[in-house]
């Protein structure tokens, strides 16, 4: 499968982050600055490229209503090809960067939002169901990336704080299932949020604005569910962090990971008995995906990381019953220039270096009594 990214000038940044994901699935992607190379007919190369394609993303913001450019042509182009393509089967997926109306030749399309929070899920869900209109191999890292969680049963919680020298936002989730477990679980998530919010109001107010600086500091936090299947819990952290007079934000993902009432809460080391050839393996993956992502020039490597490091560059990642996401940012010690990176792992390739007991739980079903 290969996917056009049609997209406006004035969100290019944005539009790299989306053909990264699609890449880190399995799935092929034109790109313009993948694409084209001094010399070419550029709008010929991208006629092809379009018509060759078996899915649009087309990428929608405030920046691209009421003006004209080869962007509106390219949707036209492509809702042309849209008429050749079976009756029910997707072709086109808008996905929004902010509340805003899509193109009227768009409207009939059902959209993503990019500013939701499990905008990738969403995307790769739609990508699983028209790689099946297409009779077209699934990739098993897009199966990992598709995978749905149970649904129900969580209630969300927000404390919102407005300091004299900034603000402080919290929210997280609680599960509303009866039982110890379910408060051990709970309790761990309270924790961690309201942790953050109180040592937060303590630095933001104790930080001093540079002089004839106006603006204030920000600190905010968000618990989420990435992944839940019966008593398997897997949550993501995400959090910012702004100081009044810096010159950028600091910003990560963390994860907590529940492995039900046999085992607790599990890190990666234990989710791989400190086996060094799947840390080997691991490293050997996220370098392949991430030459496999990265535009030309932007490409780097996690070996010095897992030299200095070793598991704790892999510490944050998610999981469910496909596979796990390794979730790279300056929570696992990059560096804050490298940005977010998520690599998808799916358990075909590295279940069989799992323990016994997590190849147990992840492979075969819930851990045997006694585990």
């Amino acid at each position: 499968m290969q996917v056009f990214v049609c997209y406006p000038n004035e969100v290019q940044e944005t539009a790299k982050e989306v053909r990264s994901f699609i890449r880190s699935v399995g799935l092929e992607t034109w790109f313009d600055k993948d694409n084209l190379i001094g010399g070419d007919d550029w709008d010929r190369k991208r006629e092809l490229g379009l018509a060759d394609a078996d899915l649009v993303v087309i990428i929608c913001s405030t920046a691209t209503t009421g003006r004209n450019g080869v962007y509106h042509r390219e949707i036209a182009e492509a809702l042309a090809h849209a008429k050749d393509r079976r009756l029910g089967t997707r072709y086109i997926i808008p996905l929004r960067l902010e509340d805003v109306p899509l193109p009227p030749e768009l409207q009939r399309l059902q959209y993503i939002d990019h500013h939701a929070e499990f905008w990738r899920r969403e995307l790769a869900i739609a990508f699983e169901a028209a790689c099946r209109e297409n009779n077209a191999a699934i990739p098993s890292s897009l199966k990992v990336a598709a995978a749905v969680p149970d649904e129900g049963g969580i209630r969300s919680l927000t404390l919102f704080d407005e300091r004299e020298k900034g603000q402080v936002h919290t929210d997280w989730i609680e599960y509303e299932q009866e039982g110890e477990y379910w408060l051990y679980v709970n309790s761990v998530i309270r924790a961690r949020a309201l942790g953050h919010h109180y040592q937060a109001r303590r630095f933001i107010d104790d930080r001093e604005s540079p002089t004839g600086w106006s603006g204030g500091s920000d600190s905010e936090i968000a618990i989420s569910e990435f992944y839940r299947k019966d008593d398997l819990v897997s949550l993501s952290v995400g959090w910012a962090d702004y100081y009044a007079g810096a010159a950028h934000p600091n910003h990560g993902l963390e994860t907590i990971n529940f492995f039900g009432d046999q085992a607790g809460i599990i890190t990666v080391e234990e989710l791989f008995d400190l086996d060094t050839r799947a840390l080997y393996f691991l490293r050997d993956y996220v370098n392949l995906d991430i030459k496999r992502q990265a535009l030309e020039g932007e490409e780097w490597d996690v070996s010095q990381y897992v030299a200095d490091y070793g598991w704790g560059i892999f510490k944050h990642f998610s999981f469910n019953e496909k596979g796990m996401v390794l979730n790279l940012s300056a929570s696992s010690g990059l560096p804050h220039v490298l940005g977010y990176h998520d690599v998808y792992v799916p358990w075909e390739h590295i279940g069989q270096m799992l323990s016994p007991v997590a190849r147990q739980i992840l492979l075969s079903g819930s851990p045997k009594e006694g585990h």
